[in-house]
């Protein structure tokens, strides 16, 4: 079984010891067309990957609009990303003291706990997630892989089987359940699965892993 595991291929990704990536919900795409001039520089900051110049920005227009959560999460986002794992989440349970169904308020939570090793907290912050968005695409696949850091497969399993029948083609479900079918046995549905993973992914780093993953599976399975 391969030694890592997508967490997710998606923007904004943050790198830690315990996986390989986890998305942080900044609203950089939705908000170009409408957030303010600071809030907008701050989005442009984050994007160039310059988090102190995102904080002074988003700081600078929370001054004027307090009431604006995108922003603030937005904030803790810049502040998750450069390791200031308390003060990220201070402005997320400020976002969700004012709106208590902000989904993405308690993905970024997850995430804080997740940087902190925080498993059971993690997993509870999902849980609150899904209670408000049982859909939370990104919150399912993060849970279904802290399922695989508890020891609970099947669990895991069951996510990416459900998300599969709602978005055949989603990357990190076809390359984690093809890892879990392979610890099965089930070679032949992990063969599958990954040769669909490397029909529309585009990264080298997990196209070289999975293509050596699926010609190991093929030789294995052609042994006599």
């Amino acid at each position: 079984m391969f030694q890592r595991v997508l967490r997710t291929i998606l923007r904004f990704g943050l790198f830690s010891g315990r996986c390989k990536a986890a998305v942080l919900f900044c609203s950089c795409m939705v908000l170009a067309s409408c957030a303010s001039s600071l809030h907008q520089r701050g989005l442009e900051a984050t994007v160039r990957e310059d988090h102190a110049d995102a904080v002074r920005f988003y700081l600078e227009h929370l001054k004027d609009h307090p009431e604006d959560l995108r922003a603030r999460n937005d904030l803790g986002v810049s502040y998750l990303r450069s390791a200031q794992y308390d003060l990220a989440f201070l402005e997320f349970q400020k976002v969700l003291a004012a709106d208590p169904r902000y989904v993405r308020a308690y993905y970024n939570i997850a995430l804080v706990y997740n940087f902190k090793g925080l498993l059971d907290e993690e997993f509870n912050a999902y849980q609150k997630a899904l209670e408000i968005d049982p859909d939370h695409l990104p919150t399912r696949l993060n849970l279904a892989h802290l399922h695989i850091e508890r020891g609970e497969t099947t669990k895991a399993k069951e996510i990416y089987e459900a998300v599969l029948h709602a978005h055949p083609n989603q990357p990190r479900a076809l390359y984690n359940l093809a890892l879990l079918y392979d610890q099965e046995g089930k070679g032949k549905e992990a063969v599958a699965l990954l040769e669909r993973f490397l029909g529309q992914q585009r990264d080298p780093r997990w196209r070289e892993e999975a293509e050596e993953h699926l010609t190991r599976l093929k030789q294995f399975s052609s042994a006599p």
